[in-house]
């Protein structure tokens, strides 16, 4: 899977978010994934890690952790930004990571971009390299009314909104125990947003 809007916006969006989070909650979300990680053998996956400054977060909080993304331009920015963070070309399929065990798993905004009945086949491709315990932190723009993910007019490339009790389902059904989940909105911004906590059964 490639991804041609985020190569081409790339040099834009180092510009537009200098910061790894643009919400307090999301660093407090960061932060909580972070502790249920810690002390995990293996390593922890930023899944379409874009400019990498979660990535170098996680780092920072004592993870071993690498970015994967399908975009060139994007992992271009994050390994001039974060020489000391390693980062892969793939995409959430993981498919080129085969080097060890995944401590925990992270997805922020980027399962949004991947057609829902794919997203579900991916989640179970997760579930079955991981060992029981692994945490798992997937982020994304919610819709508000139950149902099947929805498509919205995201900027750069096709994108789903998902309610938070659809994807729960979704986890639930690949092997993952929801732990906990942040539903906020801002003033701001269009859409709620999620965040859901899992470990694998």
């Amino acid at each position: 899977m490639t991804q041609p809007g985020y190569d081409a916006l790339a040099d834009t969006y180092a510009e537009m978010f200098p910061d790894p989070y643009q919400y307090p909650i999301e660093a407090h979300a960061a932060a909580a994934f972070a502790e249920a990680a810690a002390g995990r053998i293996g390593r922890t996956v930023d899944v379409g890690c874009g400019l990498g400054h979660v990535a170098a977060d996680l780092a920072a909080r004592g993870l071993d952790v690498i970015g994967v993304d399908p975009s060139p331009g994007m992992l271009a920015h994050a390994r001039s930004l974060h020489p000391h963070v390693a980062f892969s070309a793939d995409d959430a399929s993981l498919s080129t990571l085969t080097d060890g065990p995944i401590a925990a798993i992270l997805a922020r905004f980027s399962l949004i971009h991947v057609e829902p009945s794919e997203v579900r086949s991916t989640v179970r491709r997760w579930a079955a390299r991981v060992s029981a315990g692994t945490p798992v932190l997937v982020a994304f723009q919610a819709a508000d009314e139950p149902g099947p993910a929805i498509a919205f007019d995201h900027a750069v490339a096709p994108a789903w909104r998902w309610h938070p009790d659809e994807f729960g389902e979704v986890l639930a059904a690949a092997g993952f125990e929801e732990s906990w989940r942040i539903v906020y909105r801002d003033k701001n911004y269009r859409f709620p947003m999620a965040q859901i906590l899992a470990h694998r059964r």
